[in-house]
């Protein structure tokens, strides 16, 4: 689970965005739970479902509901600071998956053919 903050533990990935204005609904400011364990992340698939998940939380989170330009322009900045500061997380959660992955292949034995 990836969880949007500035923690990382192996299959949860947390990120919490700083406040992009002083305080309110288009603040980047939240915590918020994004499940990764199901997904493989040595894969180009299992990296776009997991920016798809990130993504939607931070809309969700970043959403004020308002239509006029100031309302627009903030929930744009919210959800710009949150996906910035949790690329940081998403990379170190597919480096993890690349490492575990090389770790897993090097203990494995190559099986001889038989004579």
């Amino acid at each position: 689970m990836l969880k949007l903050t500035a923690l990382i533990a192996a299959p949860t990935l947390a990120l919490i965005a700083a406040p992009a204005v002083a305080a309110g609904p288009n603040t980047a400011d939240f915590d918020a739970p994004v499940a990764h364990d199901d997904l493989d992340l040595t894969t180009e698939k299992g990296v776009a479902v997991l920016d798809e998940r990130v993504k939607t939380i931070i809309r969700k989170n970043c959403a004020n509901g308002g239509r006029d330009s100031v309302s627009l322009r903030l929930e744009r900045q919210c959800r710009s600071t949150a996906f910035a500061q949790a690329e940081t997380q998403i990379r170190v959660a597919i480096a993890n998956a690349n490492l575990n992955r090389v770790r897993l292949a090097s203990t494995n034995t190559p099986v001889a053919p038989e004579a």
